[in-house]
């Protein structure tokens, strides 16, 4: 939007390689800078509201409102998965809006259209191609197998609506791709091993294995052309799990490094919970023993830190679920009980209880659960109530809830001595001026507005810039990670002067007398990269 801001900037430079068009097109839509908090708030709350109905969705598909409901209720809590993948996180980014596109083609499909879904996928590939192409694979898939129920020309029209518009990505791609190095591949390993090598979350694998578990036993109640299309989505991801592993650990090949493909499990993921939701409600439903299971594997996939007790719930449906599933799912749980060698390898935690409580008390939450008592109370209404309860929510929402809700989240972004000191460096320093700021922290960028020598979050832009990540590697090695703190200031200087540095950001603690301060306050000070005359 300012094409002054952020000369020299190593990270900055990296925009061009960067494969979305989502802020290009943002920077030509909004009217300026001072415009960014409120859009990427409203583009949040409109992203994840996206998000949460196409997760109603599914579950309905799964097993009716009830069982979207509860899907919906155990997508709320923020959960890490394999290859360090959530559902969300709360921080906007273009992959919230891919995320929702996404799930609504999963929802799309799996409710039986096939041109739609087919196209938000491939041309959402220009917001961000990694989650388009993970749901195509098990889509196409489908496609595949229906052709001789579809016929062959319609067949060949969904095959081109999910190829023709990715062909001028792959051209792009392609044309900017260079060899993988051992360089290249060592940082990847260093900074983001969590999201491509599988041997980084061999940790985690018992808990997908539970989620697997439960959700077979879950998906042998439905009728046989849902199991289906489950089954689809799992082998779509199953091949892209082989393929990441054979690429990325034993054959390395930075095409498939680059794609991530265990990353795909997110989306999986959602599909597993909507169907074991499904099955908790027809638990529920069958009354005694089927309850009791049914409470007890709801509160395990509902609590965040509760994912070790799976392989509890798991044993329960198999042996005493009601209605019982399959016996292929029951004894294809009972070999994952057996198979998986790594259970209880993390103790349960309820932390998010502790939190979550106190949360719900907040006068927002209140005053939402009040429009929402609104809204479901309309809907049993007709005529004008039905349209005056209809007006109150919507006029709740746009001027009361939503203002207040934004301003909650401001306090995020708007308070702290890091925030403090980037306004500090806005306020009062050139726009050309550099700063040598904490690798570890994230983000001084953002609100100072200048260039800063290098942020150990930058490091993932390794994926998409080959030139970037040599002098990223050599940058992180040079400000010492988590000893920057401890450097002193002869070295902090040298780092400045080499890095062209006009500024040095540190803690407030302890004071550096051999350095010239210009600000300090609420454990941050900055320093000109000067010595001190005496």
């Amino acid at each position: 939007m300012d094409p002054g801001l952020y000369p020299g900037d190593l990270m900055v430079a990296t925009a061009e390689s960067f494969p979305t068009v989502f802020y290009r097109a943002l920077a030509l839509l909004l009217p300026g800078r001072e415009s960014i908090p409120a859009a990427f708030f409203v583009l949040y709350v409109a992203t994840m509201a996206a998000t949460f109905a196409g997760v109603y969705r599914i579950g309905r598909w799964a097993g009716g409102p009830a069982a979207g409901a509860l899907a919906v209720l155990i997508a709320v809590p923020v959960r890490i998965g394999l290859a360090g993948e959530a559902l969300y996180r709360p921080a906007f980014s273009h992959s919230h809006l891919a995320s929702a596109l996404v799930i609504w083609a999963k929802a799309w499909f799996l409710e039986g259209r096939r041109l739609l879904p087919l196209l938000v996928l491939s041309l959402g590939a220009y917001n961000h191609l990694l989650y388009s192409v993970y749901a195509l694979v098990p889509m196409l898939l489908a496609v595949w197998w229906e052709r001789r129920v579809a016929g062959r020309n319609r067949t060949l029209r969904l095959l081109a609506a999910a190829a023709l518009p990715l062909l001028p990505l792959a051209v792009w791609a392609a044309a900017h791709g260079t060899p993988m190095t051992a360089e290249w591949l060592d940082l990847l390993r260093l900074r983001s091993s969590h999201h491509s090598f599988p041997s980084a979350f061999l940790s985690d694998l018992p808990e997908a294995a539970g989620l697997l578990a439960l959700g077979a036993l879950a998906v042998s109640a439905l009728a046989a052309e849902r199991r289906r299309l489950v089954a689809f989505f799992v082998v779509g991801t199953a091949i892209l799990f082989v393929i990441g592993t054979v690429f990325t650990e034993w054959v390395p090949i930075k095409a498939v490094l680059q794609f991530q493909p265990h990353r795909s499990w997110r989306f999986l993921m959602v599909l597993l919970q909507a169907v074991i939701a499904a099955g908790i409600v027809n638990g529920w439903r069958e009354g005694g023993m089927g309850r009791a299971v049914a409470v007890i594997t709801g509160t395990i996939v509902f609590v965040p830190g509760l994912e070790v007790l799976l392989p509890v719930a798991v044993a329960l449906h198999a042996a005493t679920g009601r209605p019982a599933a399959a016996p292929w799912a029951r004894l294809a749980a009972a070999a994952v009980l057996v198979l998986v060698g790594r259970w209880g390898a993390h103790a349960p935690t309820v932390e998010f209880l502790g939190d979550l409580l106190p949360r719900l008390a907040a006068p927002l939450v209140m005053g939402a659960a009040a429009l929402a008592a609104a809204v479901a109370v309309g809907r049993e209404l007709d005529g004008r109530p039905r349209r005056v309860l209809a007006a109150v929510a919507a006029a709740g929402t746009l001027l009361w809830a939503g203002p207040q809700a934004y301003a909650m989240a401001r306090v995020r972004w708007e308070g702290g001595g890091w925030r403090e000191a980037q306004d500090w460096a806005r306020r009062s320093t050139p726009k050309d001026a550099v700063f040598l700021t904490p690798p570890r922290e994230a983000g001084f960028r953002v609100f100072s507005e200048r260039t800063v020598v290098g942020e150990w979050k930058d490091g993932t832009q390794q994926y998409f810039d080959d030139a970037f990540v040599r002098e990223w590697g050599a940058r992180m090695q040079a400000l010492r990670g988590d000893a920057y703190a401890a450097l002193s200031d002869d070295e902090l200087l040298d780092l400045a002067a080499r890095y062209r540095a006009s500024y040095i950001v540190l803690p407030a603690r302890p004071i550096r007398p051999g350095l010239v301060p210009v600000y300090r306050a609420k454990g941050f000070a900055i320093y000109r990269a000067l010595r001190t005359s005496g």
